[in-house]
């Protein structure tokens, strides 16, 4: 509950490419089946992919939000918020990226080669 609380300064850096990662992967073995099958999941795990970049920048912005933690030596403190504006601008970014991502795959079938 405290990294909820306090925010985790890392926490976008980490999610959003893995979130982009793992929904390109998905997206690209459920393809041959989607194309046969009719159903069309990749705008479904874009969508689910861009919550978990989302989280994981809002978890970020909130260690952005917190300055009482990690003030005891400046040093570290200043590290902290600069990994926390960067999580912030990253986890935003793949967040875009996998919003374009399902409108691709809202657009294309899987079946145009």
């Amino acid at each position: 509950m405290q990294a909820i609380r306090t925010g985790v300064s890392w926490a976008g850096l980490v999610s959003g490419p893995a979130a982009w990662a793992i929904t390109l992967q998905l997206d690209y073995s459920t393809a041959f089946w989607q194309c046969h099958a009719g159903f069309w999941p990749t705008a479904l795990f874009s969508l689910i992919g861009s919550a978990a970049a989302t989280a994981g920048a809002l978890l970020s912005w909130r260690a952005i939000q917190d300055r009482s933690h990690g003030t005891s030596p400046p040093l570290k403190a200043r590290t902290r918020m600069f990994v926390a504006m960067t999580s912030v601008g990253i986890g935003a970014l793949f967040t875009l990226v996998m919003l374009a991502q399902m409108l691709a795959g809202l657009t294309f079938s899987g079946c145009e080669l």
